[in-house]
């Protein structure tokens, strides 16, 4: 869940960046389509205009030409005589008339009309000149070119041309300035379509490096998500699997042991059900801590879950190292812990493989000090226990018999014999006691020694103490069927049993089902079960008491429950452990301790 709320932001982040630049590439391409188009059209325009230049120009040097080749003409008919200038005059009239008419077409200025005004009258007073040459008039001639009247019209003339072409030069140079002034508009235009595609790609690679950034400082949560423990905030089994392969290598490099230590705190589920699963959650932050502190800088703490905490010790020389750190990891529960204004006084049990000595594997490593961790366990907690092979025959042999244990309950292989119970000053059997006994078809009669503890571990001795009320029950009852004398017959619960919630359903069933009379059954409890029994143990031998059933307290003296607490208990027997009979009557002191427990009851 927690990964899946990082990676929602994520995918969130990467859709924006997606779209950004997606949009910046896309105004991007609009920015540069639009320059090459306006680049494009200025580009015709350009050349429209310097055409339409060009074409002026033109228009501006024909007009002056022609005018200049018809006024050479007239001079020159005049100097020589010759009638032919008037061929070139007239040949020069007709291209300036070209010439006038494609400059009215440009120009929408009125000028050309009185030119062409003015022209027509100095045409006609210049044909008259030609046709006075031609008739050999050549004074008649210079008289009418020098005239006035021909004078002024000719000066009028050449002013409305020097004008015409002025206006043409000019339009030309409009042209010109207005091409360069799109010019400068696309230039600036280009510019800054230029400068935003710049700025647009800066903002890209901004995005870009921005999410580049978020990816990596999110990889790197992710990573610690990966490695490290939420809660606690060190290493978890990942880190640990990956930290103890390095170890691995070290080791096979340096030629030196790797220590796993493997250690969880003793009835932490107490604590949790008791305090609150957040104190419990304190406690486990507290215990890191101070695990940390213990370690050596170079030692990896994990927490491989639950209550359950790994270190990996390297550059280990002897099995005394070691032993230093589980001492020092011990000293950590000599004095309670403060959490949330508790003071929790708690304890460890601690396991010890070494590579490669115990194993080449982190399976193999971690099997064998969790199998050390339950040795610990069943030598009383808060100690260590280094990983031998004693340890895994036993646990091998542990395996075995459980699985025994399924068999031998399923094929009949469970009998009871049953221990007579004798009044002495009457010399009467008034019960018996159920005995539990297993005949194995390889390994023969195995003592209830071996296999209960097994049994009540693997909580097989729930279904095994079942069949043994039962089958003790319905004894009892064959017995007086068949005439026998009534006697009581007494029945062993484990702790394991009696701590069943269905503990009391299960008795009344029983008892229905077979028959036997209430009286006629005793239910034996060792004191020690009583002392460890979860809940109100008082509230529940007295709802076992209203069944009509008898309840005793066995193997009593081995326990520590006060005479106070003693005396609630609504026992109709007390039976005085083995260990205080058994020299009887030469031990005085048994003597003693038996005559104050038989006066007490």
């Amino acid at each position: 869940m927690e990964s899946l709320q990082h990676n929602i932001p994520n995918a969130q982040n990467k859709t924006k960046v997606h779209v950004s630049v997606t949009l910046a590439v896309a105004v991007s391409l609009v920015l540069i389509m639009a320059g090459i188009w306006n680049a494009y059209k200025t580009g015709l325009i350009a050349e429209e205009n310097i055409k339409a230049s060009l074409q002026l120009q033109r228009l501006s040097d024909s007009i002056r030409f022609h005018q200049e080749s018809m006024s050479g003409a007239i001079e020159f008919a005049l100097t020589t005589g010759e009638s032919h200038w008037h061929t070139s005059y007239e040949t020069s009239l007709l291209n300036l008339q070209d010439v006038m008419h494609a400059t009215d077409m440009t120009l929408s200025n009125s000028i050309v009309n009185k030119i062409q005004l003015e022209q027509s009258k100095v045409i006609e007073l210049e044909r008259q000149i030609f046709s006075l040459v031609t008739d050999k008039k050549q004074d008649e001639a210079f008289s009418l070119f020098a005239s006035d009247t021909y004078q002024e019209i000719k000066i009028e003339q050449e002013q409305y041309g020097l004008t015409l072409r002025a206006t043409l030069d000019r339009e030309a140079k409009d042209i010109i300035g207005t091409l360069k002034s799109r010019l400068d508009r696309t230039t600036i235009a280009l510019a800054i379509q230029i400068v935003l595609i710049v700025a647009i790609w800066l903002y890209i690679i901004t995005i870009v490096r921005r999410w580049q950034t978020h990816q990596s400082k999110h990889s790197d949560e992710l990573t610690r998500l990966a490695h490290f423990d939420a809660l606690t905030g060190i290493g978890n089994r990942t880190l640990f699997h990956l930290r103890l392969e390095t170890a691995f290598q070290q080791s096979r490099r340096d030629g030196k042991a790797v220590a796993l230590v493997l250690m969880d705190i003793d009835h932490f589920k107490d604590i949790n059900d008791s305090l609150g699963h957040d104190t419990g959650d304190k406690l486990l932050i507290k215990v890191a801590e101070e695990l940390q502190k213990t370690c050596r800088e170079t030692d990896t703490v994990v927490r491989l879950g639950g209550d359950e905490f790994a270190i990996i010790a390297t550059n280990i020389d002897k099995k005394r190292d070691s032993a230093i750190l589980g001492n020092k990891i011990l000293s950590i529960f000599e004095h309670p812990l403060s959490i949330q204004r508790h003071e929790i006084k708690t304890g460890t049990s601690i396991g010890l493989a070494f590579y490669p000595d115990d194993g080449d594997s982190a399976e193999e490593l971690l099997r064998k000090a969790d199998m050390a961790l339950y040795e610990a366990k069943r030598h009383g907690r808060a100690n260590f226990k280094f990983f031998d092979t004693a340890i895994e025959v036993a646990a091998r042999n542990k395996a075995q018999m459980q699985a025994d244990l399924q068999i031998a309950l399923e094929t009949g292989q469970f009998s009871i014999h049953y221990q007579p119970i004798i009044d002495i000053a009457e010399n009467l059997v008034i019960g018996v006691e159920s005995l539990l006994r297993w005949e194995h078809p390889e390994k023969g009669n195995i003592s209830p020694v071996e296999f209960i503890p097994i049994a009540e571990e693997s909580r097989f001795i729930v279904q095994i103490g079942e069949w043994v009320l039962r089958t003790a029950c319905q004894q009892q009852v064959d017995w007086e069927e068949k005439g026998l004398a009534s006697v009581n017959v007494a029945v062993n619960l484990s702790a394991v049993q009696f701590n069943e919630r269905n503990i009391l359903s299960q008795v009344e069933s029983v008892m229905k089902e077979t028959g036997i009379r209430e009286d006629q059954l005793t239910i034996e409890i060792t004191e020690s079960t009583l002392m460890e029994t979860e809940g109100d143990v008082i509230a529940k031998l007295h709802a076992m008491k209203s069944l009509g059933l008898k309840l005793a307290i066995d193997d009593f003296g081995t326990g520590y429950s006060s005479l106070a607490y003693l005396k609630r208990f609504p026992i109709n027997h007390l039976k005085i452990d083995r260990e205080f009979v058994k020299d009887l009557p030469e031990n005085t002191q048994d003597i003693a301790i038996a005559r104050s427990i038989i006066k007490m009851a």
